[in-house]
Parts: structure tokens; C-alpha cells; sequence
């Protein structure tokens, strides 16, 4: 029973460190999330209370089929959306659901459908229902989303400083929408704020944001061969395009892949920020300005903690030594387990 006991006791607190986590970060449906991990923490430690037999196979099981499964499946759908697999992503956001049935992830599953179905003009049409028959908090997220369809920066801005949506939705928007606008300075500003309470997807997101607005070109490339991927090649024209303009304006290359799909893009979207980017290099003219010096030494320590290869012996230290504390945080976790397991074993 010590082995059930060590293992029960480490899923338990496996969940809490899920639950604080979700509530940390301001994730959408964090409530759901948190329920799922009580559940699990609770049934962990009736089954220890009791002295059941199975009850490490009984913690594993919710642990699995309420988190780990869940969470996995939406994981795989939102990568399957990003390359435009929208039947792949409606089936996996589907199952998803099934053993994750809170309101936030069936609005997910109704706008993906919505968009597998009728495209983005029923991605919009789903966003206007929701926008107008959703709870408080879903008519703000709609809100949010329709300005972001629209690429009205202006509007999304206050939208995501509104404080009427969560945390990890809207400040990666609010991210966007400064960088659209010019506003470098306090991009760079707000996404140093940011940075720690953001999710590891929405932080190398943001981080592409900003390194393309500063013209970090090398950068911008490394993101998306590597942590963005999944993103479809108009997505990444059009990224690599802004981080080309930001060093030359006059950059033809840059300006032809921006006309071409502000032209023929399949994507709404992308083809209103990239005439939106034409026009506003346009009226900026050459050259352009240089950055502030402060933001230059945000940008470069951005850029130093996402690419670890490019560092040198100094930055690979700093890797180490984060490593370091992790591990060491990793084996106080295990000693505590043990000693808890070890005190059950004795006391019984």
C-alpha cells in the first residue's frame, strides 16, 4: 500500500499545482479546470482515507480521463485549426467535450464547427449569436474576437484593456494591436509585464509580435521553423514581410509578398492586415525611425531567453542555473511525497 500511498499523494498534488496554475495564468474555463482537478484530488484522498486497494489505479484514471485526455485533445485541435484542419480540429475539440462538458469548451466546439462548416464568414455569424444571447463574460470575448476578425486595432485595444475578458485571451491581443498600430514602445513595455503570467503558446506568440515589429527578421524565422510551425504559409509570409519592413521600408520583397496577400490571400484576415501594413509603410515613409534605447534592451533580453542556441557561454549558464532551481524545486517535491507516504505507512 506505501507504493498506492506515494502515488496517490503525488497526483494529488499534481492537480493542486494544475489548479493554482490555471488560476494563475487567467485562462478561459479555468473554473471547469479547477473542478476537474478537485474531483480527482478528492476521490485521491477518500481512497486513501479508506485504505482501498486500487486506489492509486482509481486517482490515475479521473487524473487521466478528467485532465490529461481533455487537455491533450484541445491541445491537438487548436494545432490542427492553425493549419486549417478545421474537420480534424471539430473532431478532437468533440471528444474534448465529451469528458470535459463545461459551457466554455462547448462555445469552442460551436464556433469551431462554425467555422469547419461555413468558413469565417460562419465563424462571425457564430460570434454575433454569442455576442448576443451569451453570458456577460462570453458577449465580452465575442466582442473581443469580432474586433480582432475585423483588424480594428483601435477597438480591440480597448476591448482587451477593458479587463472584461480573461487574462490569456485578451493580452496577447492587446499585444497585437499595439504593435499594428506603431506603438513599439509599449508593446515591448506591456509584453515585459506580461510575460511570466502568459502561457507558453501565447508567450512565443507574443513573442513573434514583437520580434517581427522590431525587425528582429532572424528571429521571426527561428519562431515560426520551430515553436509556430503548425502556422499556415500565408501566416507566415505575412509575418516575415512586417519584420522585413520594420529594418527597410523600401523593402520590394517585402512589399510584393504584402500586395500579394492583401490580393489573393485566402484568409480574410490576413489580407486586411497585410493592405492595412502597406498602407501605413506608405504613409510612414523612409527611413525608419530607430528604436528607444530601453526597448532595445527589452527586445534583446527577449530575444536571448527564446533562443537559447544563439547565446554563448554566458546565456547557456543562465539556462543552467534555471534548470538548476527547477530540479531542485522537483526533489523537495519528491522528499515531501515520500515522507507523507512514509508518516501514512507508520501511522496505520
Amino acid at each position: 500500500m506505501a507504493i498506492q500511498s506515494v502515488l496517490v499523494v503525488g497526483l494529488i498534488l499534481l492537480c493542486g499545482t494544475i489548479a493554482v496554475h490555471m488560476a494563475r495564468h487567467g485562462v478561459l474555463d479555468r473554473g471547469g479546470w479547477i473542478v476537474a482537478n478537485a474531483v480527482v484530488m478528492l476521490a485521491g484522498a477518500l481512497a486513501l482515507a479508506f485504505g482501498l486497494a486500487w486506489a492509486a489505479w482509481l486517482t490515475a484514471a479521473l487524473f487521466a480521463l478528467l485532465v490529461v485526455f481533455p487537455l491533450a485533445l484541445l491541445h491537438r485541435a487548436g494545432a490542427a485549426a492553425q493549419r486549417g484542419q478545421w474537420h480534424q480540429a471539430v473532431r478532437l475539440h468533440k471528444w474534448a467535450v465529451i469528458l470535459h462538458p463545461s459551457p466554455w469548451a462547448r462555445l469552442g466546439l460551436r464556433l469551431r464547427r462554425a467555422h469547419s462548416s461555413e468558413g469565417a464568414t460562419g465563424y462571425v455569424a457564430a460570434l454575433r449569436g454569442i455576442e448576443a444571447t451569451g453570458s456577460a463574460q462570453q458577449k465580452a470575448f465575442a466582442r473581443l474576437m469580432l474586433a480582432h476578425e475585423r483588424r480594428d486595432w483601435d477597438g480591440l485595444l480597448m476591448l482587451a484593456r477593458a479587463h472584461d475578458v480573461e487574462f490569456s485571451e485578451a493580452k496577447p491581443r492587446e499585444i497585437r494591436a499595439l504593435g499594428e498600430l506603431g506603438r513599439l514602445d509599449e508593446m515591448v513595455r506591456t509584453y515585459e509585464d506580461a510575460e511570466r503570467r502568459l502561457l507558453p503558446p501565447s508567450r512565443q506568440q507574443c513573442r513573434l509580435f514583437v520580434f517581427a515589429f522590431a525587425g528582429r527578421i532572424a528571429a521571426v524565422q527561428q519562431l515560426l521553423n520551430g515553436a509556430l510551425a503548425a502556422l499556415d504559409d500565408e501566416t507566415k509570409a505575412y509575418w516575415t514581410a512586417v519584420a522585413q519592413l520594420r529594418v527597410d521600408r523600401q523593402d520590394e520583397v517585402a512589399r510584393g509578398a504584402l500586395r500579394w496577400l492583401a490580393e489573393s490571400s485566402t484568409s480574410e484576415g490576413v489580407r486586411r492586415s497585410a493592405a492595412q501594413q502597406l498602407r501605413q509603410t506608405d504613409l510612414a515613409g523612409a527611413p525608419a525611425p530607430s528604436n528607444r534605447e530601453d526597448t532595445e534592451r527589452i527586445v534583446e533580453r527577449v530575444l536571448q531567453n527564446s533562443s537559447p542556441n544563439l547565446l554563448g557561454q554566458q546565456n547557456r549558464r543562465r539556462l543552467f542555473e534555471a534548470n538548476a532551481s527547477s530540479h531542485i524545486k522537483g526533489l523537495l517535491l519528491l522528499a515531501l511525497i515520500i515522507l507523507l507516504a512514509l508518516l501514512q505507512r507508520y501511522y496505520r
